[in-house]
């Protein structure tokens, strides 16, 4: 009877890389447990509360990838897909908890927070499920359910309700479009830019749910912010377009 081959984990890793390992993971799942607590809050009525619960819960899934990636936690614990985990708490923190904060806070006109709520979680269930999420250069394909930044800031920004209701429709439209939109921290291509405008947008919701009065700077970084995602998305159209106008032409020369 010849011996059974040892399995991955006990032949590369020591028991040591196994326990950071489950620590990337834990770090992961204990999201969801901060996004549990935002909910409560939300429940509650306290928004303020909510929001710096859902910051405190994007800060760790913003995190958790490089560390994972760094730490090869897929090949330490191959018996646990830490996407599906971390697809989990993202549906939960970025979906479920910010549509109830939609419809406690009165967000979009009363009439349509249902409607619009369904539609936000329908939309954002379908994006998880995806095949596509991330093309070779971490672009995400469509609006990535990220409704733990858009909701929160159409609060502070206190917008006319209806034109809250007009931009949920976009972005529920984008969330199923071949759209991209840039990963702040895993796309290569302007990431410092990314990150500090990602910085500025975090630092002025968190600083406006804290002060709790109107600060006009911080509220127009919150504004600002978001224009930065709105232009990666227009320049990352214009040059696939202009790379296959160039593709197209150079088959033209040749045939």
């Amino acid at each position: 009877m010849t011996a059974q081959p040892e399995s991955v984990c006990a032949t590369e890793y020591t028991r040591r890389n196994i326990r950071a390992a489950w620590a990337v993971h834990a770090l992961t799942a204990s999201g969801v447990i901060v996004g549990y607590v935002g909910l409560n809050s939300v429940i509650e009525g306290h928004a303020r509360a909510g929001i710096i619960w859902l910051i405190v819960a994007l800060i760790l899934d913003g995190i958790d990838g490089p560390i994972a990636r760094k730490l090869d936690v897929r090949g330490r614990i191959p018996t646990l897909d830490g996407n599906s985990l971390d697809l989990i708490v993202d549906y939960f923190t970025c979906a479920i908890v910010p549509v109830a904060f939609l419809y406690q806070f009165d967000i979009v006109p009363e009439h349509t927070s249902g409607p619009i709520g369904f539609t936000i979680l329908f939309v954002s269930a379908l994006w998880m499920a995806r095949t596509d999420q991330e093309d070779e250069e971490r672009w995400f394909n469509g609006f990535p359910a990220e409704w733990n930044m858009i909701i929160p800031s159409l609060f502070l920004l206190r917008y006319n309700a209806w034109v809250n209701l007009v931009i949920c429709i976009v972005f529920c439209a984008l969330t199923l479009s071949r759209v991209q939109f840039a990963h702040p921290v895993s796309v290569r291509e302007r990431r410092g830019i990314s990150l500090t405008f990602m910085t500025l947008w975090l630092g002025s919701m968190l600083w406006l749910a804290i002060a709790q009065h109107d600060v006009p700077v911080v509220r127009a970084i919150l504004v600002v912010a978001p224009l930065w995602t709105i232009a990666q998305v227009i320049l990352r159209a214009w040059s696939k377009r202009s790379q296959a106008a160039r593709g197209s032409h150079m088959t033209r020369a040749t045939g």
